[in-house]
Formats: C-alpha cells, sequence, structure tokens
C-alpha cells in the first residue's frame, strides 16, 4: 500500500486555498490543481510499504509524535519546485516557527534506516508546504505571471491537533487519502 503522513488543513484555510486555485483553472489547462478536498500538509512519504512495514511505521509515527502538544501554523506566499522559471509543482508555504513539523520529519528520518522495513528514506531538507497545482507538460507564461503576483498571499493560521498516517490510493478520478491511523497531539 503507498502511504504519507500528513495533518489536514483546517477547513477556513483550506476554503481560501480552493477558491484562490478555482481562480487559477481558467489561466491554463495544463495544470491539475488540487481539489480542496485533498489538501494535506505531508510531512513525510513511505511510499509503498507492506502489512510488515505499517506496523513497524505506526510505533515510529507514534514514538515521534509523543512529546508534540497541539501547535499553530500559518499558510501563505506562493512558489514552485524546482522553480518558477521551469514549475513542475505550486505550492503555497506553511511557516512553523516553533519547529515541531521538521522535529517529526527529522525523527522519522533518522529512524527510519535502522528499521528492516522496505520504505522511502528522504535525503533532502524538508520544506513544509502545501501542493496545489501540478503542471502536466509545460504551462504558459500566464499562470507563472499570475501566480508571480500573488507571491505574497496568506491564506491563514491554524491549528494542528493531530497527525494523520494515511494511504493513497491512485484512481483515475483522482486519489483517494484513506487514514490508517491519527495521532492526537
Amino acid at each position: 500500500m503507498r502511504t504519507f503522513l500528513a495533518a489536514d488543513i483546517e477547513t477556513g484555510v483550506n476554503e481560501k486555498i480552493g477558491k484562490f486555485t478555482e481562480n487559477l483553472r481558467r489561466i491554463d489547462q495544463n495544470v491539475k490543481w488540487v481539489k480542496p478536498a485533498n489538501n494535506h500538509l505531508t510531512i513525510y512519504f513511505f511510499g509503498e510499504i507492506d502489512e510488515t512495514g505499517k506496523d513497524v511505521l505506526e510505533k515510529t509515527i507514534r514514538a515521534a509524535v509523543e512529546e508534540i502538544a497541539p501547535f499553530s501554523v500559518s499558510a501563505g506566499g506562493l512558489s514552485a519546485f524546482p522553480s518558477m522559471k521551469r514549475p513542475r509543482v505550486f505550492w503555497t508555504g506553511i511557516e512553523n516557527t516553533t519547529g515541531e513539523l521538521n522535529r517529526i520529519y527529522e525523527y522519522i528520518k533518522n529512524d527510519l534506516p535502522s528499521k528492516s522495513i522496505k520504505v522511502n528514506i528522504e535525503t533532502r531538507d524538508y520544506t513544509p508546504h502545501l501542493t496545489i497545482g501540478r503542471v502536466k507538460g509545460r504551462c504558459g507564461e500566464g499562470i507563472i505571471t499570475e501566480l508571480s503576483s500573488h507571491r505574497e498571499i496568506e491564506f491563514g493560521k491554524f491549528q494542528i491537533k493531530s497527525i494523520v498516517f494515511y494511504q493513497s490510493i491512485l484512481r483515475r478520478e483522482g486519489p483517494l487519502y484513506k487514514p490508517i491511523k491519527i495521532y492526537e497531539l
């Protein structure tokens, strides 16, 4: 099963992001905008795992979050991976000044190599963000100009009170995210 760890987005902030991306749909058909129902803040992508891997990851995640209390983040700003000149993914940043997201990510990243399971081991630094769109092929200058003009946009602050271990089921009509386990902070 394909899995990842994430935090859900507060409804009001999610609605603001959804309204913003809805206005962008007409500008460029080569960008697939994330549906608001699928918005989430990915903390760690594990990839394909089996039942043994699931059990091991549940313990690792529990240990990673056991000392973490609910915390605030803010969503805002726009950018792209790898860059705005050659975008593949458009995203809005997540600011977590108290560092809980990075602590969870680093704990998992450092703990996984010692486990005897097949799982994705991240090698890059964590950049908290929400993917808002994926470029299919090439996008036009119009969408890059529009997003660049909103680089400083603010979508709002919200509390993260739980972390969710998700299964991602890829379907023709779009992905389905099923919670495997919810970890209350």
